[in-house]
């Protein structure tokens, strides 16, 4: 079935005790990177900080923080995820053994990018600069999200087949980036 949204995920997560709800109020600012790390390293539950200092919104953290989690979020594309990446690297591999990508037209169908004219994620507006503002080392240059899942595609030759999903951190503020206009990925710091 797969999730339709994160708040899906971080519920499924919730009700098998692998997420913790954090209602006091935290600093984006060096606070909530040490808490997750600590977390991290011992192996913790995923977390939702409810109420994070100057901002609006709420912010997960340690979603993948260990094998097991990570296998149950992807435990119902995990296989299609596998075989698509196999066809990617080897094209033919589908003339080979065809019956090993009989559920595929469904995962490619379910896979792709769709814009919507309605829909809670377009039910209000915000900007980047109301994101929670991830610092999570003194020297960081400013707020940062960490691990999200960017979708990128070619300006020239925009479309699916050119894309690319992966997971990046991406800087918010701070440095040359004009607030609410862009934001820097890793390979570009």
């Amino acid at each position: 079935m797969g999730y339709h949204n994160l708040s899906q995920c971080l519920a499924a997560l919730e009700s098998r005790g692998e997420l913790v709800r954090i209602s006091q109020e935290v600093d984006p600012s060096l606070e909530i990177g040490a808490i997750q790390r600590r977390v991290y390293r011992a192996q913790g539950p995923a977390l939702l900080f409810t109420n994070v200092k100057g901002c609006g919104f709420p912010m997960a953290g340690n979603i993948f923080g260990t094998l097991p989690r990570t296998r149950f979020i992807f435990r119902d594309t995990l296989k299609a995820i596998e075989n698509l990446v196999k066809l990617k690297v080897d094209p033919l591999e589908l003339l080979k053994r065809p019956w090993k990508f009989a559920g595929m037209p469904k995962a490619l169908w379910n896979i792709i990018p769709r814009k919507v004219r309605t829909g809670p994620v377009l039910a209000k507006q915000t900007t980047v600069t109301s994101l929670p503002q991830l610092k999570s080392w003194p020297r960081d240059g400013g707020g940062y999200i960490t691990l999200p899942q960017v979708y990128t595609e070619s300006i020239e030759k925009p479309g699916f087949g050119r894309s690319n999903l992966g997971m990046y951190r991406v800087q918010l503020s701070g440095g040359k980036y004009t607030p609410d206009e862009e934001v820097g990925l890793h390979y570009q710091i």
